[in-house]
């Protein structure tokens, strides 16, 4: 499975209309179910960015299509991070060369 970090900023277009923001956030997860994305986290923020969201799926392109799929509908615009667990990183760093990986304690 992969995950991902969006960082979600809103259009003019989407912040015009912000008072149908929850609607539109009940529409992205249910297109993001369809599309067998789990949204594991969906915050409003104050600040940089005005929404996250923490998806997962088995297929790392899927979760970039629903990204374009939000920005094709007009009203936001995401920035995507991977992410990964400890243990996820931990193998990723395990495949670098030299000496294996020791954690402290």
């Amino acid at each position: 499975m992969v995950r991902y970090v969006m960082l979600i900023t809103y259009t003019e277009v989407g912040a015009s209309q912000i008072q149908n923001t929850t609607r539109r956030a009940q529409m992205f997860q249910s297109a993001a179910e369809q599309m067998g994305v789990r949204v594991e986290t969906l915050l409003w923020t104050l600040g940089e960015y005005d929404a996250i969201a923490v998806v997962r799926a088995d297929d790392e392109d899927v979760p970039i299509a629903l990204s374009a799929y939000l920005a094709r509908q007009g009203y936001v615009r995401a920035r995507m991070l991977r992410a990964l667990t400890e243990e996820e990183f931990a193998r990723v760093l395990s495949k670098m060369p030299g000496a294996p990986i020791e954690l402290d304690g």
